[in-house]
C-alpha cells in the first residue's frame, strides 16, 4: 500500500503502468505466483533499441530530432502504402523489398520478436589434461575421465541447449557458461541434469568439453551438489526454494565430487544464491562469499538456496508478449 498510502497523498495519483502494478497487484502476484510477472524488465528494456538507432540518425539537437523523427515514421508509412496499393493494382514491384517492409510497420526498423537460437559451434581453445588438472577443484579430472594427463582437450567458455521446465512451459534455448572471463567477470552456470541413474542432479559447470584427442565429445564437467536439511521455519524453504551445499566423494576430500554430464543430459539453468544467514553466523554480518577464505573446512560448510523465483519463462507469463 504504499503508492496510495504515501506516493498518491504526497505527489497526487500515480497513473504509471509500473506504479498501477506496484500499487494494485504487487500483493496477490507475490502470493500466487512469487512476484510481479517474474520481475522481468529485459522486454521493455530491449524496445528501447529501434527508439536509440533512429534517434543516432537524427542531429541530437533538442526538439528538432522530434520532428526528423516524426518525418522518418511518415515517410516509411507513406512507402508502405505505396507498396500496397501497387500490389493491389497488379503492378509490378520488389516483393522481397515488400515483404521485409511490411514485417517492420509495427517493430520499427529493427526487429524485436525473439528469435530462435542457434547452437553454437565447437570452436574452443585446446589444452592438455594435465593442465586442466591445475585448475582449482580438477585434480581428479583425468582418473573422471578415463584418459591419460597427455590427452588434448578442446573447452569452451559455453554451450546452448533446448531447455526442459519441470512446471511444464514450454522449452526455450538456454546458454550456459563455464569461463573465468564474460564480460570481464567470471561466470559458472548451475545446471539440473540427470546422471546415469537417471536421477535428477544439481552441479556447477567447471568445464565445458567439446573434443578429447581427435573424438567429437560433448560434455561438461561439474561439481556435485546436494540437499540438506533446511533451516527451522525458514520463509525460503516455504516458498519452494531448496537448501543445497557440496557433495564429497569421501570425508577427507578437499574439494567437491566431480561428473561427467553429457550435455543431451541437462535439463535447465538454476539460480543459486548463497545462504546469507548461514554465511553471516559463521563469519559475521558483513561477511559475503568474496571475503570469505575458499578453504577445505569453509567448502564443507557453506550453503547455499535454489532461487525458485528466477525469471527463467517472464516472456511465457508476460500478457503482452
Amino acid at each position: 500500500m504504499f503508492i496510495i498510502d504515501y506516493v498518491d497523498l504526497l505527489f497526487g495519483p500515480a497513473h504509471t503502468t509500473k506504479a498501477h502494478r506496484l500499487a494494485n497487484h504487487l500483493l496477490a502476484s507475490l502470493l500466487s505466483n512469487g512476484n510481479l510477472w517474474e520481475g522481468d524488465t529485459s522486454e521493455n528494456e530491449a524496445l528501447h533499441g529501434p527508439c536509440k538507432r533512429m534517434y543516432a540518425r537524427t542531429n541530437k539537437h533538442g526538439p528538432y530530432f522530434v520532428l526528423q523523427l516524426m518525418r522518418a515514421a511518415e515517410t516509411q508509412c507513406e512507402v508502405l502504402r505505396e507498396l500496397r496499393v501497387g500490389e493491389k493494382d497488379g503492378q509490378d514491384g520488389d516483393d522481397g523489398l515488400y515483404g521485409l517492409l511490411e514485417e517492420g510497420i509495427d517493430a520499427g526498423d529493427v526487429e524485436t520478436t525473439p528469435i530462435h537460437a542457434l547452437s553454437r559451434s565447437r570452436r574452443g581453445s585446446r589444452m592438455r589434461v594435465a593442465d586442466a588438472e591445475q585448475m582449482q577443484g580438477l585434480a581428479g579430472l583425468g582418473t573422471l575421465l578415463g584418459i591419460d594427463a597427455a590427452c588434448s582437450l578442446v573447452v569452451s567458455p559455453s554451450f546452448t541447449f533446448d531447455c526442459t521446465f519441470e512446471w511444464g512451459a514450454q522449452s526455450v534455448v538456454q546458454t550456459a557458461c563455464a569461463t573465468a572471463s564474460y564480460l570481464g567477470k567470471p561466470r559458472y552456470d548451475h545446471i539440473w541434469y540427470v546422471d546415469e541413474c537417471g536421477q535428477r542432479r544439481l552441479g556447477w559447470v567447471r568445464l565445458v568439453v567439446r573434443v578429447v584427442g581427435d573424438v567429437v565429445d560433448d560434455f561438461a564437467v561439474v561439481r556435485c551438489m546436494e540437499s540438506v536439511h533446511p533451516i527451522p521455519h525458514c520463509s525460503l524453504t516455504r516458498t519452494g526454494c531448496t537448501r543445497v551445499a557440496w557433495c564429497f566423494a569421501s570425508p577427507d576430500a578437499e574439494w567437491p565430487e566431480l561428473a561427467r554430464v553429457p550435455l543431451a543430459s541437462v535439463l535447465r539453468l538454476e539460480h543459486v544464491v548463497p545462504d546469507f544467514q548461514d554465511l553471516g553466523d559463521r563469519h559475521g554480518v558483513r561477511a559475503v562469499p568474496s571475503n570469505t577464505p575458499d578453504t577445505p573446512v569453509e567448502r564443507r560448510a557453506q550453503r547455499f538456496f535454489t532461487n525458485c523465483f528466477h525469471p527463467f519463462t517472464s516472456r511465457v507469463l508476460n500478457p503482452s508478449s
